[in-house]
């Protein structure tokens, strides 16, 4: 879990392990949706830190056929940091797998790749129509798990975004 002495009140209430879990399983979903072997692990390291930027999320492309490539290239300076703001993720990103492993709803396979797990969530919860920051970081989450689905590699993900594992 997200250690305390870290983060402010605030911080807590918006990274809270239910949250960015929620935000992940529903990437993953999707992901699983085009490629049923799974989403590699390492993709949650960048699909939080993006989905919860509202900057980044609002500068997406519109459709998931869009090459990563050619995104990054058109979004020059919006991604400038972006590997520093994905490090600052992990405890966050590390707490929202705990959470979703420990409770049954994700599963990790031996080659490092999450499906689901055997117990489900509801996709879209009443509480997320209540804020436009909740559901647009469901929103672009979704989108997200799409759009990496379609991408070559993982690899070829983290590199295009700039991001050196």
């Amino acid at each position: 879990m997200l250690d305390q002495a870290h983060y402010s009140e605030e911080e807590i209430g918006l990274f809270n392990p239910a949250y960015t879990g929620f935000i992940l399983h529903s990437s993953i979903r999707e992901f699983v949706g085009f490629k049923p072997n799974g989403m590699h692990c390492a993709l949650s390291f960048v699909t939080i830190p993006m989905a919860m930027n509202q900057l980044i999320a609002s500068k997406l492309p519109k459709t998931y056929k869009t090459p990563i490539a050619s995104w990054v290239a058109s979004s020059e300076g919006l991604l400038s940091d972006f590997a520093e703001q994905a490090e600052s993720y992990n405890p966050i990103v590390r707490s929202a797998i705990s959470f979703l492993l420990d409770r049954g709803l994700l599963s990790v396979n031996d080659s490092g790749y999450f499906l689901l797990g055997e117990n489900e969530l509801v996709k879209n919860p009443a509480l997320f129509r209540k804020s436009s920051d909740m559901s647009g970081a469901l929103s672009t989450s979704r989108f997200l798990g799409k759009w990496f689905s379609h991408a070559p590699s993982t690899e070829t993900i983290f590199a295009q975004l700039g991001i050196r594992p």
